[in-house]
């Protein structure tokens, strides 16, 4: 089941209710720190994983405007299309919002491993620019040993950025045979299917190791990311698509201890042109 949240406190939306611009929906996505009105959570779900642990996704969306606002939500599956995936709408009271801890199951009536578009629409469907969403996300999974508690990582919603780039980076994540399995993926809200490079420098090394990863419109792809070699990684993510130029996608990366299923993941974002 899913909970509507009470109407915002007018002390926490004093700072928020001045007049603010709208975010264009235009090519590329970051972390929001704000509000606008299209996000996209990457990687969401209800699905099992390794040694007995079972994952969800614990999100909140919040309308922080001082008006009632119709919400649109798309399920990108991994590996096919969701085109032809029912979306779910819902009227959100002003100031107010909805949330569940299993999001996937309970909101958007999915299962399996995909990434969720919001987008603020009016009421004949249409988008609304004058939308201000915000979300967060959290993914966790019962302990697996059987014990009391749950296992957890954040995971941003992102919002729409003016600037689209074919090449992201992201740091911070770890590989090791004995701990630590390293996992890669892509989400692709574009109309048309994109092919990506994914490449993975070790600290230790130096050395590059790249595979490419065809990822379905409307759709998301997470795959393992084996090697030889152990420690923190860079992995860069390249879009190489020929009808790639300006498309909508986001990366991230996940390390997975290999016997409790704690993770961490980062997402990807575009370096400057100094990047290592």
């Amino acid at each position: 089941m899913f909970r509507l949240l009470s109407p915002l406190a007018p002390l926490l939306l004093a700072s928020t209710l001045a007049a603010q611009p709208s975010t264009p929906v235009t090519n590329d996505l970051f972390t929001p720190t704000t509000s606008g009105p299209r996000l996209v959570i990457p990687v969401a779900g209800a699905i099992a994983g390794s040694n007995g642990t079972f994952f969800r996704s614990d999100i909140n969306v919040i309308n922080f405007r001082n008006a009632d606002q119709r919400v649109e939500m798309h399920w990108l599956p991994q590996g096919s299309s969701g085109d032809s995936v029912p979306d779910r709408t819902l009227n959100v009271g002003a100031r107010s919002g909805f949330s569940s801890e299993d999001f996937v199951t309970n909101v958007l009536n999915q299962s399996g491993l995909g990434a969720i578009e919001i987008i603020a629409v009016t009421a004949d469907g249409t988008p609304d620019p004058n939308g201000q969403l915000h979300a967060t996300s959290r993914i966790w999974t019962p302990r697996p040993d059987g014990a009391s508690g749950t296992l957890s990582q954040t995971f941003p919603a992102l919002i729409v950025q003016n600037v689209a780039n074919n090449i992201k980076w992201i740091f911070g994540v770890r590989r090791d045979a004995d701990r630590y399995r390293l996992n890669a993926g892509v989400m692709n809200n574009a109309t048309v299917a994109q092919r990506f490079r994914i490449t993975t420098v070790g600290s230790q090394t130096g050395a590059g190791e790249s595979t490419e990863i065809d990822v379905p419109a409307r759709a998301i792809q997470q795959i393992n990311l084996p090697g030889t070699s152990n420690g923190t990684f860079q992995v860069i993510v390249q879009n190489i698509s020929t009808n790639g130029i300006g498309t909508s996608w986001q990366a991230w990366a996940s390390s997975v201890d290999n016997i409790t299923g704690d993770a961490w993941s980062q997402v990807a974002f575009p370096a400057p042109s100094t990047a290592p």
